[in-house]
């Protein structure tokens, strides 16, 4: 495929990721894009110097097991994806983002709201991103949308990043990234300010 394909098809972005990095936690502008394997944009048509960070979209929560899955439809893919993206820029970094626009909000509320359920959510997403070769995680949950939430939001940042840490310290390995996106919950809690930074404060 030509490499002049529009690039619109990656949803090339650039602005603030509230990301954990591997040697500071602070908030870091990055010149990203997501990767859709329904593009029909191959990932070998990306040209990933022109990127710090490529997100690979989406792995899905199931809403029994509270665990990250990635569909079997999209697994080769994946589980290729890194290696194939830093051909060309082997300092490019790449997160596996979980949720997106059409995940179910219901299902990330309710594993939010117990201790449990987010402990196997964040145990899953850490093995499912190292077994597929990426360096962090994202989430996009769309969105929280009540104090309650936000709460049980902060929360699970809060412990996933304690779990990025101690794994990281476990294995001797580098540290996960972690990104959120706080400009699409600055939108949805436009009265609420207070409770974006509580939960930014998770992060910190």
């Amino acid at each position: 495929m030509s490499s002049t394909k529009p690039i619109s098809l990656l949803v090339s972005i650039t602005f603030f990721f509230s990301l954990l990095l591997s040697s500071s936690s602070a908030q870091s502008v990055v010149k990203a894009s997501y990767w859709f394997p329904g593009s029909e944009y191959p990932v070998t048509d990306i040209d990933s110097s022109l990127f710090t960070h490529l997100f690979c979209a989406f792995a899905d929560l199931n809403a029994q097991t509270n665990q990250v899955t990635i569909a079997s439809a999209s697994q080769q893919k994946f589980s290729t994806f890194t290696q194939t993206v830093q051909r060309r820029n082997p300092s490019v970094k790449t997160l596996l983002s979980i949720g997106g626009g059409a995940a179910d909000k219901t299902a990330f509320a309710s594993m939010a709201s117990n201790p449990t359920s987010r402990k196997s959510f964040i145990d899953s997403s850490i093995r499912l991103a190292r077994s597929n070769g990426f360096h962090g995680l994202d989430l996009d949950w769309e969105y929280p949308s009540s104090a309650t939430e936000m709460s049980n939001f902060g929360t699970l940042l809060r412990e996933w990043r304690s779990a990025v840490v101690a794994e990281a310290s476990s294995s001797g390995r580098q540290r996960l990234l972690l990104a959120w996106h706080p400009n699409c919950i600055v939108h949805t809690f436009k009265s609420d300010s207070y409770l974006i930074l509580k939960a930014q404060s998770k992060l910190l």
